[in-house]
């Protein structure tokens, strides 16, 4: 948080950025950046002296650690009245050691030893404890649990394991559950949004003679999408190489809404300019009365465009 708080008010890492492409003097980017990390070391530890104010009367905030264990806990709030017996009993709830095969020695914020807390009966507040310091815990235990790894290297548990022939002999599992299901439903899926069946294969729904029977050359017609409007020019089955298989209809656009001038290829269908022919599936086609549009231009005036 402090360093979202800095990066928003004085914002000057992004200034160091910035600047450091007019700089053409490395010595002046090293001297600007070594400014800026000793503007936020200041700004990151300048209530450091603040960090322990809020603590009662008579409480220190100690670090806790472990001879046999990487973890730690930090800020641990203890009384300086606490016998090192009770504080002991304490511990035993963080890092397992029973208090018989503890020993606990004293070290400053730096890591540096002070002495062991080595009678029971003394208190924390005998050995001179000051908020920040450490108080780490010698595990004298030969069995203990924490002993090489044993409560964080994971890679030190057995782990279950069975083979993929003595898994399919199970009769209840999982892979037997499902395989009934697809017996049932060969598209079932645990979760029914990832059911995917396959669509139709598109020779499966081919257009056939049925559906142009109604669909003449020459006459009239309106193609969707779109509702271009034309004449019909050409109907046929698609051939290889050319169109897809099933029947198509050609259609002489009144518009150069098309693709085409009625050639596929090097194959010519019929005739028409260049962007007004198409080549639609029956079902895209009406044949009706569709005359061709016409914008009528006589009844715009002038005044219906003056500013």
């Amino acid at each position: 948080n402090k360093l979202r708080r800095y990066a928003k008010e004085h914002n000057s890492i992004k200034k160091a950025l910035l600047l450091s492409i007019s700089f053409k003097n490395t010595n002046e980017l090293i001297k600007m950046t070594t400014v800026d990390m000793q503007m936020l070391k200041h700004y990151v530890t300048a209530q450091d002296h603040l960090q322990f104010s809020g603590l009662a009367e008579g409480t220190v905030s100690l670090l806790i650690s472990h001879s046999n264990l990487q973890q730690q806990w930090p800020e641990i709030r203890v009384d300086l009245h606490t016998t090192i017996g009770s504080l002991k009993e304490r511990l035993y709830h963080h890092g397992g050691t029973a208090p018989g095969f503890q020993k606990l020695v004293l070290k400053t914020g730096s890591g540096n030893l002070v002495r062991e807390l080595a009678d029971d009966s003394k208190m924390l507040g005998f050995y001179g404890v000051q908020s920040g310091m450490e108080i780490h815990i010698v595990d004298l235990d030969p069995h203990s649990y924490s002993k090489d790894g044993g409560l964080e290297n994971v890679n030190l548990v057995k782990k279950f394991e069975m083979s993929d022939d003595e898994y399919a002999k199970r009769e209840n599992s999982l892979r037997n559950y499902k395989k009934k299901m697809r017996e049932k439903d060969p598209y079932w899926t645990f979760l029914p949004e990832n059911r995917r069946e396959p669509k139709p294969h598109y020779k499966d729904n081919l257009p056939g003679p049925e559906s142009v029977k109604d669909i003449k050359i020459g006459c009239r017609c309106e193609v969707q999408p779109g509702a271009r409007r034309g004449v019909v020019a050409w109907v046929g089955e698609g051939e290889e190489g050319y169109l897809l298989p099933g029947y198509w209809v050609g259609v002489n656009l009144d518009e150069p809404l098309g693709r085409n001038d009625g050639s596929i290829k090097s194959k010519k269908y019929f005739s028409c300019s260049m962007k007004h022919g198409a080549f639609v599936r029956p079902d895209k086609v009406i044949v009706g009365d569709f005359p061709e549009l016409e914008l009528d231009l006589e009844s715009d005036s002038d005044e219906e465009y003056a500013l």
